[in-house]
């Protein structure tokens, strides 16, 4: 039975870090823990439509930086009022492989959309309120190493988007963007050497989840 207060977790990193394949095993993981998976964007019933919208449409490539975050926060909004928070408010701990901060990365640094940083912020607080994460836990990932496994992934034919196929200084871009962010918030956030084996990085983000439940 759970007794601790549910947690909400945000899963952050680059192309290739290997988050997304770290956030599914949890389950295996913690197999008495009441939790809720999910993702962004998509995650909610309308939030996975935008998220076709961001990442599959035939002109998604070309989007700006401003039309992107648009919609990120679209799906978030719906996200948030129809997952994330039912989950919490029933007791369920909640990991989302993605959230704000890769609005704050991809738009702001990736597509180098500087302007919309205060806005960011402003949004971030009427859109958030008191339900940001308890925790942001972020795969830190060179992106040579990253960007190497994702051409190794989409040779076994796994699903790919554009910022997975965009040039490395975009993906240096987003990952001091995701530095950035982390140096600006309040809340408590871990960072693991993505580019370590991945013996060593289960066992370091596995600890991490561990003492976050605990709380």
């Amino acid at each position: 039975m759970q007794t601790a207060k549910p947690k909400f977790i945000a899963i952050l990193g680059g192309e290739g870090s290997g988050k997304t394949t770290q956030v599914k095993r949890l389950r295996e993981r913690f197999p008495d823990a009441e939790l809720v998976i999910t993702r962004e964007p998509g995650g909610s019933p309308y939030g996975e439509v935008i998220r076709n919208i961001i990442l599959k449409h035939e002109h998604s490539g070309q989007a700006s930086g401003y039309t992107q975050f648009g919609l990120f926060w679209a799906a978030r909004h719906d996200h948030m009022k129809n997952i994330v928070i039912p989950a919490l408010e029933r007791g369920s701990h909640v990991v989302t492989d993605r959230f704000d901060c890769c609005s704050y990365a991809y738009q702001i640094f990736g597509q180098e959309t500087g302007t919309l940083k205060d806005l960011f912020w402003q949004v971030r607080n009427v859109f958030l309120g008191d339900r940001k994460p308890d925790m942001y836990v972020f795969f830190d990932v060179t992106p040579k190493v990253g960007l190497a496994r994702v051409a190794s992934r989409q040779l076994q034919l796994i699903d790919s988007n554009h910022f997975d196929e965009r040039k490395i200084d975009f993906h240096e871009r987003i990952r001091a963007g995701y530095r950035d962010f982390l140096s600006r918030i309040d809340e408590p956030h871990a960072i693991i050497d993505a580019d370590k084996p991945l013996v060593e990085v289960s066992a370091e983000f596995d600890k991490i989840i561990s003492d976050v439940f605990s709380k």
